[in-house]
């Protein structure tokens, strides 16, 4: 697979025992580190449109190759130099309609019916990114913030949705809760919220122009 927003494979290298993967160098490191370290002074409203954007196009990709990533989160998505978000770490991903142990999941970034059944798809991977696009625009802050990690399956299961991020813009806070429809057939794909997406940042580099 090769897409400019996933992080490229490069090769192996094959040393004693050990077996390296050599990836391009992403120089600004992972999306959760950027966003916690710039924080509201440095990153602007056009930037997290950029990120969510790119992350979206990169996911629609591997929708599109029947992939699922299973592990989609903003520590999971590197940035480069030029500040383009690309996604990474594709150490659980696997065929679409994928059936399987989901206990080495993140609790917090992973839709129930994997948690639940194991039923993995390209809709559970949309969930996440919902999760993902909370991430971006709270800055980064860890999910569910006022709820123990033991109790957000049941709130979650119950129908409960994390409020909308502070200055998070309406358009991107629905995006957020039809990616947490309960029914993964509700969900929208990657590539309408492209679509979704992609009038957003227009309309944001409209808002910019200097």
């Amino acid at each position: 697979m090769e897409h400019e927003n996933l992080v490229k494979f490069i090769g192996l290298v094959f040393h004693d025992k050990y077996i390296y993967l050599v990836t391009e160098y992403m120089s600004k490191g992972s999306l959760v580190d950027y966003l916690r370290s710039r924080g509201r002074q440095h990153i602007s409203r056009k930037d997290q449109i950029n990120f969510a954007y790119d992350t979206c196009c990169g996911m629609e990709y591997l929708e599109t190759k029947k992939v699922i990533h299973r592990d989609l989160a903003a520590r999971n998505v590197l940035i480069s130099e030029d500040c383009v978000a690309k996604v990474s770490d594709f150490g659980l991903a696997r065929d679409e309609r994928y059936t399987g142990d989901s206990s080495k999941l993140p609790i917090k970034w992973t839709a129930p019916e994997a948690l639940k059944e194991g039923k993995f798809s390209n809709k559970t991977d949309m969930w996440s990114f919902g999760i993902l696009l909370w991430e971006i625009y709270s800055f980064g802050r860890v999910p569910y913030p006022r709820i123990p990690l033991a109790d957000v399956v049941k709130h979650v299961g119950s129908g409960y949705k994390m409020e909308a991020p502070e200055g998070c813009p309406p358009e991107i806070y629905e995006m957020m809760r039809q990616a947490w429809d309960l029914v993964p057939e509700k969900r929208p794909t990657f590539a309408e919220l492209k679509r979704r997406l992609y009038n957003c940042k227009r309309e944001t580099a409209n808002t910019y122009v200097t």
